[in-house]
């Protein structure tokens, strides 16, 4: 390919052949990939021939939703195998409610993953499990699939878990970084400025996540997937985002 072919044809063909084997170097290359591909330059591109493809656009729209946790979920690219990787947008766009702001939404992942801050900061509160800590009820997370699309959660309760809350992480537009699938976080929801990853999400790790909670009640839920109307939308103010904070680097 060269370097006319466009950028999301690009991405999606480096996602398609990384090794779903875990090492240090395919660590490494991993985060030089969502570096690259998460510079302003090439996710603007991306972004704009999304927006510019009806058939893409509602093909993107049509597995994207808006999570339980509080953001936008926008899946730019899934096989739906469990062996590959996944490219996704995940957008917090203020203003929150107090109930959503204070909602504990403390959890794990069934994968390892990679992030790059796009706008705006990401904070997160981090925890381990540990008898000296607070106690939450723990539930088993699995989402059911249908294909690419994740079309409803399905949650069981597992008791009480104390959790011990430790060092928070931040990241600011243009960092990175990796998240193993067994740490235990939160992010922190933004109360002022549209905050929004690219994260590439590695091969599935174990078939549940666990959430933590005291507050919430968890039923089995339904996603309501955005109608391409409202996905270009969302990817305008995004784009907007980008080229206000980080025109420097564009």
């Amino acid at each position: 390919m060269t370097r006319d072919t466009p950028v999301y044809e690009r991405a999606l063909q480096a996602i398609g052949t990384l090794p779903v084997q875990d090492s240090g170097p395919v660590r490494l290359s991993n985060l030089d990939l969502i570096r690259h591909l998460a510079a302003p330059r090439n996710v603007l591109r991306l972004l704009r021939e999304v927006q510019d493809s009806p058939p893409l656009l509602a093909r993107i729209a049509g597995r994207s939703y808006h999570h339980t946790n509080h953001f936008d979920k926008i899946v730019l690219a899934d096989t739906g195998d469990r062996r590959s990787y996944r490219l996704t947008l995940h957008l917090w766009r203020p203003p929150y409610s107090t109930t959503e702001a204070l909602d504990e939404q403390i959890h794990d992942h069934r994968f390892s993953f990679w992030s790059s801050v796009l706008t705006g900061r990401l904070v997160s509160q981090n925890f381990v499990r540990d008898a000296s800590g607070t106690e939450y009820g723990e539930y088993q997370y699995i989402p059911e699939k249908r294909g690419d699309t994740t079309v409803g959660n399905f949650y069981r309760a597992l008791g009480r878990t104390p959790l011990r809350e430790t060092e928070p992480s931040e990241e600011e537009a243009g960092g990175a970084y990796r998240l193993s699938y067994h740490r235990i976080h939160r992010v922190v929801l933004p109360r002022e400025a549209m905050t929004c990853t690219l994260v590439l999400r590695g091969p599935r790790q174990k078939n549940f996540a666990s959430v933590f909670s005291n507050t919430a009640t968890y039923d089995p839920t339904g996603n309501a997937m955005f109608a391409p109307q409202v996905l270009d939308e969302k990817l305008e103010a995004l784009c907007e985002a980008i080229m206000r904070t980080r025109k420097e680097e564009r």
